[in-house]
């Protein structure tokens, strides 16, 4: 089994997508929050700078006096916007000028300005009053080495909890997957062993979740397939009962036949007789045909009103090959009109012939009687006013090859 093809493999490979676009929208927002509030800080503290310079730097004319060491970049512009003194690290700063102007105008404004020896500083612009009628921008900045140094082991640190996660996120997401799908596998080990001929195996439905409304509609599948094969065995055993009366009856007079010569119409009778079985049986393979789509719900049987004595005589015209060839005289008793509903070719035809067939030619010989008759029976209440039982039919079939008539059977000996 190829690994990658599995669910259980893309389960965990989509579950490892989704923790990690997690992991990294969540370290990403961390990361921004965390910039935010440490650059906040060094704007706050650069603005406490600002205004402690803004008290201790004195302008005396065109001179500035400062007495302390100024650890961070401090810039005077005068009026004009023109640098005027530099206290601190000697350093050029390429895009203040709007800043400066701000802070002319008396607004504190906060920028990062790049410089050409390093890394970027942050710089804020605040007024300084000379006098009541001038004013000079004062610039104050410092490097933020210790923010980019906590970001950068900030973003290390995500990083390697990152790798982590997944790596432990992989290994029990494949954990889960697995157990998840444990019943999937348990289910296809089942249907595998599940043959033609074992049909009647289901699977255990122990849960009401997904998996056991799958385990419950694979075993309604596999209880219409078992009936489906029922129907189809039925379907090939109702064909072979069909075919072998009109088969032994063309076998039988086809054998009389070539005993010895015999006269035209002799001849001719045999091959109606022999035609008219042929047009049964085509008639027959119809009727199956009918019966297994009507099994399929597709199409239904023809019932109809079937007159006995017609059918009765019909038989008794097909069977008299086979009594002629086994020494026996066919009669057919005296019978009232009958009428019953049902299939005439399916249902009447193979009850009234007694399941006539190749076997009652392969019986012993002998002179005999075969007697069938028809009565009619109140299906509602008998002469004690009891409901009968319902039968398949009342006409007993012939004996099997070798054995005598049972008692009460109308096989009787001449």
């Amino acid at each position: 089994m190829i690994i990658h093809k599995t669910i259980k493999f893309r389960l965990t490979v989509w579950y490892l997508v989704v923790i990690a676009i997690l992991l990294v929208v969540f370290g990403t927002y961390a990361n921004i929050l965390l910039r935010r509030n440490l650059y906040r800080n060094l704007d706050r503290s650069l603005q406490a700078r600002a205004s402690e310079l803004q008290r201790d730097i004195k302008i005396e004319g065109d001179r500035v006096v400062f007495d302390q060491k100024a650890d961070e970049f401090v810039l005077i512009y005068d009026a004009d916007g023109a640098l005027w003194k530099r206290l601190g690290p000697n350093t050029d700063f390429s895009n203040i000028g709007e800043a400066v102007q701000q802070a002319l105008f008396g607004i504190d404004t906060f920028v990062t300005a790049e410089t050409k020896e390093g890394p970027d500083v942050r710089l804020v612009a605040v007024p300084l009053n000379v006098n009541s009628q001038s004013r000079v921008a004062l610039v104050v900045g410092r490097l933020p080495n210790d923010i980019l140094n906590m970001l950068a082991a900030f973003r290390m640190a995500i990083l390697n909890s990152v790798i982590l996660l997944l790596v432990l996120a992989g290994a029990g997401g494949w954990f889960l997957a697995g157990r998840t799908l444990k019943p999937v596998e348990r289910i296809a080990e089942i249907a595998r062993g599940i043959g033609e001929s074992d049909l009647s195996r289901r699977i255990d439905v122990e849960t009401d979740d997904e998996l056991g409304r799958l385990a419950s509609t694979l075993n309604g599948m596999i209880a219409r397939l078992e009936e489906a094969f029922v129907k189809q065995r039925q379907f090939v055993a109702d064909a072979s009962h069909e075919l072998r009366t009109p088969l032994a009856v063309i076998q039988a007079e086809s054998s009389l036949v070539l005993e010895k010569p015999r006269d035209p119409e002799q001849y001719r009778r045999s091959l109606e007789l022999v035609s008219q079985e042929v047009d049964y049986m085509s008639e027959i393979v119809g009727k199956l045909l009918i019966l297994a789509r009507s099994d399929a719900g597709s199409e239904q049987l023809s019932v109809q009103d079937i007159d006995l004595t017609a059918l009765l005589a019909e038989l008794g015209q097909d069977l008299e090959a086979l009594a002629q060839e086994r020494g026996l005289a066919l009669t057919l008793d005296p019978m009232e009109p009958l009428t019953v509903k049902g299939d005439r070719v399916l249902h009447l035809r193979p009850v009234l012939s007694g399941g006539q067939g190749p076997h009652q030619r392969r019986g012993r010989h002998g002179a005999g009687v075969v007697h069938r008759d028809v009565r009619r029976q109140d299906a509602r209440r008998d002469d004690r006013g009891r409901k009968p039982r319902r039968r398949r039919h009342d006409f007993p079939r012939s004996p099997a090859p070798g054995r005598p008539a049972e008692e009460g059977s109308d096989h009787r000996p001449a």
